[in-house]
């Protein structure tokens, strides 16, 4: 591992770590800030271990496991095997047609030649049709977030928003509509795009158009723990994270924890995630 150079995924689960063991009460504000700045300028896995080194896994913490490796060199070796077999295949056919023609022209009595006619080959009956690549469902974990950040721009050619709002299982966003007047479509990401709603109007209560790519993944996942440990919420889980406008720090994301009882509460971050700008505990 020494030495590999390091990914987003990558720079993503150890700020998460650290993010993790600063809610653990590991470290505290100014070298969470060190790290965490310098796990996203990493350049190495080697230094992303040795800023981490020293930090305990918090009680009942689970580190995300790194993506799987993708085993491109099997796959083309298997490709390259069958290609050779289909060429070797043909070559016999080949020579098996030349040598029947030379067989007639010498015997005057037989054939005139040897016609090979290539059919294309039959369904066979009760064949199941390929199977279509299954779409990867959307979860709230970093990766995740981040994918559904990579997707939004490429498909709406912006980061920009009106509106958004995280869910365990998917987004729902509000895409601003190019024209005079400020109007906005809403789609749902669950791994696949859907469009919910046609073109509407805004309304002076509305959020402003906000920049999604200041999200940060990995603390919005650190304060998503944070919010269901500290919210007194009893075995509260994750409801749903709001844009949420703020004057005095700019747009703000709202992290509601709930528990089957309908017992809640927020933790309200900034849209990066690194500063809690108010805590509602359930009963306050």
């Amino acid at each position: 591992m020494r030495g590999f150079r390091a990914k987003d995924a990558d720079r993503d689960r150890f700020v998460e770590l650290i993010e993790a063991a600063y809610a653990d009460g590991q470290i505290g504000t100014e070298d969470r800030e060190l790290r965490v700045s310098r796990a996203l300028s990493a350049e190495t896995l080697d230094e992303l271990e040795t800023l981490t080194r020293d930090l305990q896994l918090p009680e009942g913490y689970v580190p995300p496991a790194p993506p799987p490796e993708q085993t491109v060199r099997p796959q083309r070796l298997i490709g390259t095997l069958v290609a050779l077999g289909i060429a070797v295949a043909f070559i016999g056919v080949a020579v098996v047609a030349l040598v029947l023609f030379a067989s007639s022209g010498d015997d005057p009595e037989a054939s005139p030649g040897v016609e090979i006619i290539s059919e294309q080959a039959s369904p066979v009956p009760g064949a199941e049709e390929p199977a279509q690549p299954q779409v990867e469902p959307f979860e709230m974990t970093a990766d995740q977030v981040s994918r559904f950040l990579r997707r939004y721009e490429a498909k709406f050619g912006t980061l920009d928003a009106w509106d958004v709002s995280f869910y365990p299982a998917r987004v729902s966003v509000d895409v601003p509509v190019r024209g005079s007047r400020p109007r906005y479509e809403t789609w749902s990401w669950d791994g696949g795009w859907e469009r919910t709603s046609g073109p509407r109007g805004t309304s002076p209560s509305e959020t402003s158009v906000v920049d999604l790519g200041r999200i940060g993944p990995a603390r919005l996942m650190a304060n998503i723990r944070t919010a269901e440990r500290t919210l007194d919420v009893q075995r509260g889980r994750f409801s749903h994270a709001v844009l949420w406008p703020f004057d005095e720090v700019g747009p703000t994301l709202n992290i509601h924890v709930a528990n089957r009882f309908g017992e809640s509460g927020y933790l309200r971050t900034t849209l990066a995630g690194d500063q809690i700008v108010l805590r509602l505990p359930y009963g306050a």
